[in-house]
């Protein structure tokens, strides 16, 4: 029988260099695309965070005459305050409200208010930015529905000489004692209003003379007994010009 000589094949170095080649530049196109997904997936995801920061601090409308501008948060605290107001039989001022991180959007305050403005600076919703909302939200209040003769009846019995002048001490304006008063009546009463004659008493006919309304008794969800003015007395109110 003939012998056959059966040779295995084996390829040229340049085919196979080919070959390592190609399986390189395969590997290299796989890799380009996991780049380009991770990319996309990057860029998708930032995208999402600015659309949800950005809805976060969409203007709301709590009622036809509030808007606020700030956090979900925020947002909620505000909506908190205007049913005070209703609760109290007010209805709420016509007012724009904003929430800013840094002091300068309030002229170096906590809270500033203005021709229906509102500014809060502040990204906490605590007690103290509560009583700050309804102390702004107040003087608003009062400049739209106070009359003049109101004005010096409040001034009168309050022992006071201005409204609003600079000239005074913060806390011997009518305004800022019109604002404290507002926010103790429709708030939480926790904290003590910072302006002379604030027994509780003599703040509720404060109130009374402002709004024509009785001060509004609220429970303490924690033991079901109206709060004292006197649970906590915490200083954040300036002694400056503006309506703060």
């Amino acid at each position: 029988m003939p012998n056959y000589v059966v040779e295995l094949y084996r390829p040229s170095p340049d085919v196979e260099t080919l070959r390592r080649v190609a399986d390189r530049l395969a590997a290299g196109t796989r890799t380009v695309i996991w780049f380009g997904t991770l990319v996309f997936a990057i860029a998708g995801a930032l995208a999402a965070s600015t659309l949800r920061s950005i809805q976060a601090t969409d203007v709301a409308v709590i009622r036809p005459n509030v808007e606020v501008t700030g956090a979900t948060e925020q947002v909620a605290m505000v909506r908190w305050a205007v049913e005070r107001f209703e609760i109290a039989g007010l209805e709420p001022p016509v007012v724009e409200i904003a929430f800013h991180r840094g002091l300068s959007g309030c002229g170096g305050h906590l809270g500033f208010a203005r021709q229906g403005k509102v500014d809060l600076c502040t990204t906490l919703v605590d007690p103290i930015a509560r009583r700050a909302l309804l102390h702004e939200m107040g003087h608003i209040w009062l400049d739209q529905n106070l009359s003049d003769p109101e004005r010096e009846r409040f001034l009168e019995v309050r022992g006071l000489h201005v409204w609003n002048d600079a000239s005074d001490a913060w806390g011997l304006r009518g305004y800022e004692q019109g604002a404290e008063i507002m926010a103790w009546a429709l708030g939480e009463r926790i904290l003590t209003p910072q302006i002379p004659d604030n027994e509780p008493t003599q703040l509720a006919r404060g109130f009374e003379l402002l709004t024509g309304s009785a001060s509004p008794a609220y429970a303490d969800a924690s033991n079901g007994q109206a709060p004292s003015t006197h649970k906590g007395v915490v200083r954040v109110w300036r002694t400056a010009p503006g309506s703060v």
